[in-house]
């Protein structure tokens, strides 16, 4: 199954084509981690361009690491859940306002079918 999460602009670090660098949320207990994602699956979602969301499949695993400049270069791979609780807070701040830029307000009602018949002007004609 499908999730999504949603977050600020102001976690991506980094953009290339094929993937986005993101930064786990300053709130979260993985605060200074980051993690790399596909693109295809990061869009925008309203908020003038602020508002990001983040798919990914409840088997899928996040390789979070930290960059140091002395040649140590910690990983560690966490679950989905772990994520989401991580971005639970920045989601909860995001959501609603992501939400009301995707809302749409337009009915469409099926037109009522004309019975009649048709009579076509002579000079219309070819």
């Amino acid at each position: 199954m499908w999730n999504k999460l949603f977050f600020n602009k102001q976690n991506v670090e980094y953009e290339s084509d094929r993937a986005i660098l993101i930064n786990m949320p300053n709130q979260s207990i993985y605060k200074g981690w980051k993690f790399w994602h596909p693109a295809k699956l990061v869009r925008e979602e309203g908020g003038n361009g602020y508002f990001y969301s983040l798919s990914f499949t409840d088997n899928w695993e996040f390789r979070l690491f930290k960059s140091y400049k002395q040649g140590q270069n910690p990983q560690k791979t966490v679950s989905p859940d772990e994520i989401i609780e991580a971005f639970k807070r920045s989601d909860e701040s995001i959501r609603p306002q992501a939400k009301e830029s995707s809302d749409s307000y337009l009915n469409v009602t099926e037109p009522k079918p004309i019975n009649r018949d048709v009579e076509v002007d002579e000079s219309l004609k070819r």
